[in-house]
């Protein structure tokens, strides 16, 4: 997370000549300047390429004093909580320092801090800038905070933001990224090569794609930064394979890791060797950007930018123009469909690994999957299934995301992709049983009884014809609760003992026994002695009759036992399986 004088150059930039010298002019005077623009505008590359600029003539004239900078990427797998532990280990300080003490080392060694696109944790890092600016290095090095939101600053620290918005402090000077003007096409220069990084360095070919995207693996020219504005005429100048690996790669919405984009875009034509090869080169072409860096796999050059590296695979992202073209000829070679039902496949594995880490010792594993992968989960709940094999895939994948709607306060949520999702999927078959009874569970807890009945007695009806006796139980669990709701403690004591007492054959989806037993306990007690040994009503299924046969789901909605744990999903790439190592 953290750079210095000695890392390498960012890749070069061209056309922003009168932006770096205003933004340089402004951290001469400015102890705080915060760089804003849309995505994909360059706004971290412009702000490191200055900084460099600057550590390399510092002590010259128009130089800042100092040696070097300090970097935290806060999309890097940095939340809110974790901004300042980040900026204390990239300036090697311990993670818990307190503000004051990173300001002084700081100023002491003329350290410029640099929080890069800090959206995601804006309401953090604004207050860390708020504490770094109250300090002011007096006489020998002791800091003391200033009074009043107005003090002056630190003497000699200097901080830099990236982001899409302004912090909104007061001492914040905001400098616009505006995008450049750009012609498309072929047959126009649209940039101009930059400089070498170092009179070492070779010298940069002056015709740009001289080096298509697919040969080789050494540093491409800084002509590639053609592809950030003009992705059309990036994609001509890629390999066939490499090509491929991007049309298939547009169909993601989001940020994506290498499994993945080895689900989405391996096909017997690309191996996922080859897609693991193509993302190197498409990331160095900069078609792709690296939005985490990742802690394994990682070069020489990486380690030396980022030194304390994110413990989860390197994510990327495709900009939106890149993603644009590449849609546009993955829908002209009538591959889209095939596309389409190899990214549900994947997320059908992604959703079925959450559900699974949701029932293991640390639930925070399953949330952080589902919300690091949301936009594609999303996707893949409302993207037109191609047929009814493909709409029952998405039906399973809104069933394995059962604790999100039913216990992450997104029930509105879960009812809608439930109910378009069952009418797209009419087929009778287990996993549309479990999708009655969840959409039939989310209404009970939302109060909506006539829309819970219903559902749940068509749930019952369909488990009972598939031989699936957990989700009977899971049914009378929610017809339990249904009665707590209209007050009628004797036939949820009924329907929840019924729930408590079964034994699940796939404890992977919806709520256990245990939830069913402290429902019970609560209803019991609220209960008059002489009430509360009631006969129960008779059941509307008989569980007990339904599990002595022995049968279990087969097919869609049958998660595998704990002893296959982590063959919950085969990875076409090598690494070991995401989500599921979360500290």
């Amino acid at each position: 997370m953290s750079a210095g004088a000695e890392d390498p150059l960012p890749p070069g930039i061209a056309g922003r000549a009168a932006e770096r010298g205003a933004l340089r002019a402004l951290l001469a005077r400015t102890p705080l300047v915060t760089v804003t623009g849309p995505a994909n505008m360059g706004k971290s590359t412009l702000a490191r390429t200055v900084l460099e600029e600057a550590t390399r003539d510092a002590g010259r004239p128009g130089g800042l004093p100092g040696g070097g900078f300090v970097r935290v990427g806060c999309r890097a797998d940095v939340d809110a909580a974790g901004v300042a532990a980040a900026l204390n280990r990239a300036a090697g300080l311990p993670y818990d320092a307190p503000p004051q003490t990173l300001a002084v080392h700081c100023v002491r060694r003329g350290l410029t801090v640099l929080l890069d696109d800090c959206d995601a944790v804006a309401g953090a890092c604004g207050w860390l800038v708020r504490q770094l600016l109250r300090v002011r290095v007096g006489v020998g090095g002791v800091s003391r905070p200033e009074a009043g939101a107005g003090a002056a600053v630190s003497a000699g620290l200097r901080i830099v933001v990236t982001a899409r918005q302004p912090l909104g402090l007061g001492a914040e000077h905001v400098f616009a990224v505006r995008p450049l003007p750009v012609a498309w096409g072929g047959g126009t220069t649209l940039f101009a090569p930059s400089a070498p990084s170092a009179p070492s360095a070779p010298s940069v070919p002056s015709a740009p794609f001289d080096l298509p995207c697919g040969s080789g693996d050494g540093p491409l020219p800084a002509s590639y930064d053609v592809a950030v504005r003009a992705p059309a005429a990036a994609f001509g100048a890629c390999s066939p394979a490499d090509r491929l690996v991007w049309a298939r790669l547009s169909l993601l919405p989001g940020d994506f890791d290498g499994w993945l984009a080895g689900c989405v875009a391996g096909r017997s034509d690309v191996s996922a060797q080859e897609v693991a090869a193509a993302l190197g080169r498409l990331l160095r072409a900069s078609v792709l950007a690296l939005v985490r860096v990742g802690g394994a796999g990682l070069g020489p050059a990486d380690t030396a930018v980022t030194p304390f590296p994110s413990p989860h695979p390197p994510r990327y992202r495709l900009p939106a123009a890149a993603r644009a073209v590449g849609l546009t000829h993955l829908r002209a070679a009538g591959e889209e469909a095939a596309t389409l039902r190899a990214f549900r496949t994947a997320c059908a594995a992604l959703a079925a690994e959450a559900q699974i880490a949701w029932q293991g010792p640390d639930r925070r594993v399953a949330v952080h999957l589902a919300e690091t992968e949301r936009h594609h989960l999303r996707a893949a709940l409302t993207l037109p299934p191609q047929d009814a094999e493909d709409a029952l895939t998405a039906l399973d994948i809104a069933v394995s995301l059962w604790f999100r709607w039913a216990a992450c306060g997104r029930r509105d949520e879960g009812r809608a992709h439930l109910a378009r999702l069952l009418r797209q999927s009419r087929d009778d078959t287990p996993v549309r049983a479990r999708a009655l009874w969840l959409a039939g569970w989310l209404a009970a807890q939302d109060h909506a009884h006539r829309t819970a009945e219903s559902l749940l007695d068509r749930a019952g009806r369909a488990a009972a014809r598939h031989a699936d006796p957990d989700t009977l139980a899971r049914v009378a669990h929610a017809r339990g609760l249904l009665a707590l709701r209209r007050a009628d403690p004797r036939t949820a004591a009924a329907y929840l003992r019924r729930a408590a007492e079964h034994t699940y054959q796939d404890a992977w989806y919806g709520p256990g026994p245990a939830h069913s037993q402290v429902l019970l306990a609560i209803t019991l007690a609220a209960q008059e002695p002489t009430k509360a040994s009631a006969p129960a009503p008779p059941p509307a299924f008989d569980l007990t009759s339904v599990a002595a046969t022995g049968a279990t789901t087969t097919g869609r909605g049958t998660v595998t036992p704990p002893s296959a744990h982590d063959e919950a999903r085969g990875s076409p790439l090598p690494g070991p399986h995401r989500g599921l190592h979360l500290n």
